[in-house]
């Protein structure tokens, strides 16, 4: 039996989550990115790269991208798979990212609601943002909709690892004419190992409220984007132009 902390992290499951990411991707999320992206720019962060997917569009635009993260297979795969010259990967806590001013595009994509103190990094983040700069942040949470709610009493009485089951049983019938048949069983295969599982049942989500108290308080002047369906959120603050932002 593994320890919730041994299910969050990514190291047992970074070549799988590499290779879901390879097959299905995280379409939303890129196009959302790329829409806000600069023409160009001096220097970029991706927190909580992953395998860098996020961190090669940035390379597109800036001359320098900072790409970390708290798992070294992730980073290993990174640098294995999406090597650019413009790209710095490093093994690395975001909370340990230094340089107040730093970046003028700071990028975060699902990554926050697996930190223990929201509030605490998004103060963290912001003193990275150079003034004028830009921060990102795609994640998902806890929805307080109508449809959420509903969701949510599903979720009481439907075990989360029996319900991931029988959505990765309904994506193999989708995926087989959408993808083939080849592709559609390797998704299913990745999507339903035990490891896997065992890693999406200990994710915790923010609430929607929770998110909004961090950033009325770190972060004024944000807003949000819906990235679909009722729990998909995308987060865009920009830096006063000034002195470099603090700390709360």
């Amino acid at each position: 039996m593994v320890t919730r902390a041994q299910a969050q992290s990514f190291d047992r499951v970074a070549a799988d989550y590499h290779q879901l990411g390879e097959l299905t991707g995280a379409r939303l999320i890129d196009r959302w990115l790329t829409s806000l992206l600069p023409v160009a720019g001096h220097r970029a962060l991706d927190l909580g790269c992953g395998t860098g997917r996020h961190s090669v569009l940035l390379a597109e635009r800036f001359e320098q991208v900072d790409a970390i993260d708290i798992s070294l297979p992730m980073i290993e795969l990174a640098k294995a798979c999406r090597p650019r010259p413009n790209i710095s990967y490093a093994h690395a806590d975001l909370q340990d990212v230094a340089g107040a001013g730093r970046y003028d595009f700071v990028v975060s994509a699902l990554t926050l609601h697996h930190v223990a103190d929201l509030q605490g990094a998004l103060a963290h983040i912001k003193t990275l943002v150079a003034p004028g700069g830009r921060l990102l942040v795609a994640d998902m949470y806890e929805s307080d909709s109508p449809v959420g709610r509903v969701q949510g009493a599903v979720r009481r009485v439907v075990p989360l690892r029996m319900r991931l089951r029988a959505l990765a049983v309904m994506s193999l019938g989708r995926n087989i004419s959408k993808r083939g048949p080849a592709t559609a069983w390797r998704i299913y295969r990745l999507s339903t190992r035990p490891a896997w599982l065992d890693h999406r049942v200990s994710d915790l989500f923010f609430s929607r409220a929770e998110l909004e108290r961090s950033c009325e308080h770190q972060l004024p002047g944000y807003r949000f984007d819906s990235l679909g369906g009722v729990r998909g959120i995308g987060l865009i603050w920009d830096a006063p132009r000034g002195p470099a932002t603090g700390g709360a």
